[in-house]
């Protein structure tokens, strides 16, 4: 099976120099592709890392537009070629700095659903100077259309790492802090690229096991998190309790399967965070409605904020209280969940 890793960001963060450097340290038996998602058609970043491969490769180009909208029937083609003919024990794919990386991860989950490739992990690369301007632009209120699709790749990455850590300095590096940490779910991994050295880290299967974030780490005296099984439409979820901190948290995943109506989420969760303002501390989720973006909630006791998120690999709703929860509460959410769900077909391709 292929293995395969999406490295994304924004123009300029250094994705083809991480490229690169994969390459160049590749095992020279193994047979890697890539393909690349240039904005314009002259090819430079494909020479380039051509130049830079060991052993066996293939680059391909991708030129104008984005692989997620413009080049969309090329990427398509391309993907089946490689997944037919070549086989490769790894493929690695460079969108370009305009395009958005879920809907990219969208295109190649049909293929993993038939376990001809391995969709590993979702990598963004993010420079000093971007972090700074994107953490600008949210506390000014507004974004552009490049900080949309920039915030839209940093929503759908598993790894956020800070490219050129050379060029940053404490405002930048508290700018790519605040950023991370926002974040939900939260990133399975965060860190730095040093002259596009991508850490081993990185490159690993990032499985949907549960990264449970409302607490932490278990602090000392605080129980390990317990978790069940949760059918929900026909498949197999999770659900999880924490107790730490004097806190009590409560975690539910749907897999990626499934979509959700917000018809039915919206007035349920409206009514239900009414309902228990007395212990809610914390409310999160996100929830897979449809083919295009994800749908963010969150409320920490002032009411709802929702707003589109970039968010592909599962559905997640996550509770923090300050009292245990009865089994009355937990059967009240978990009926929401039932109740909301659809069954998901996703669109199949051949490889």
């Amino acid at each position: 099976m292929t293995r395969t890793h999406i490295i994304t960001g924004s123009f300029g963060a250094g994705k083809t120099t991480a490229i690169r450097w994969l390459m160049a340290h590749k095992a020279p038996s193994e047979l890697w592709v890539v393909i690349l998602n240039e904005f314009t058609d002259a090819g430079l970043d494909a020479l380039s890392v051509a130049q830079s491969a060991r052993g066996d490769y293939d680059v391909r180009l991708v030129a104008g537009g984005c692989l997620c909208c413009a080049g969309e029937l090329e990427f398509g083609k391309q993907v089946r070629d490689i997944l037919r003919h070549l086989k490769p024990a790894r493929l690695l794919i460079e969108p370009s700095g305009a395009a958005h990386a879920g809907a990219i991860a969208d295109e190649l989950a049909a293929y993993a659903a038939q376990g001809v490739l391995s969709l590993d992990g979702v990598i963004c690369l993010l420079d000093p100077i971007d972090a700074m301007r994107l953490a600008g632009s949210r506390a000014n209120g507004g974004d552009s259309a490049r900080a949309a699709a920039e915030w839209a790749q940093i929503q759908s990455a598993d790894v956020v790492l800070l490219s050129k850590p050379d060029l940053s300095n404490p405002a930048a590096q508290a700018a790519f802090d605040s950023i991370v940490l926002e974040q939900f779910p939260p990133k399975r991994l965060v860190g730095t690229c040093v002259n596009g050295a991508i850490p081993a880290d990185a490159l690993q299967k990032f499985e949907r096991a549960v990264n449970f974030s409302p607490l932490g780490a278990v602090p000392t005296g605080g129980a390990p998190p317990v978790s069940t099984p949760f059918v929900i439409a026909g498949l197999d979820g999770i659900e999880t309790q924490w107790r730490a901190l004097g806190l009590n948290a409560v975690s539910w995943i749907a897999p990626g399967e499934l979509e959700f109506s917000r018809t039915v989420i919206e007035p349920r969760l409206q009514w239900l965070t009414a309902a228990a303002q007395t212990s809610l501390c914390r409310l999160k989720a996100v929830f897979r409605t449809g083919p295009g973006p994800s749908w963010l909630i969150q409320s920490h006791g002032r009411g709802l904020a929702a707003e589109d998120s970039a968010y592909r690999r599962d559905s997640r709703l996550e509770l923090v209280l300050d009292s245990a929860p009865t089994p009355e509460f937990l059967e009240s959410w978990r009926a929401l969940l039932r109740d909301a769900a659809l069954p998901r077909t996703r669109g199949m391709r051949t490889p």
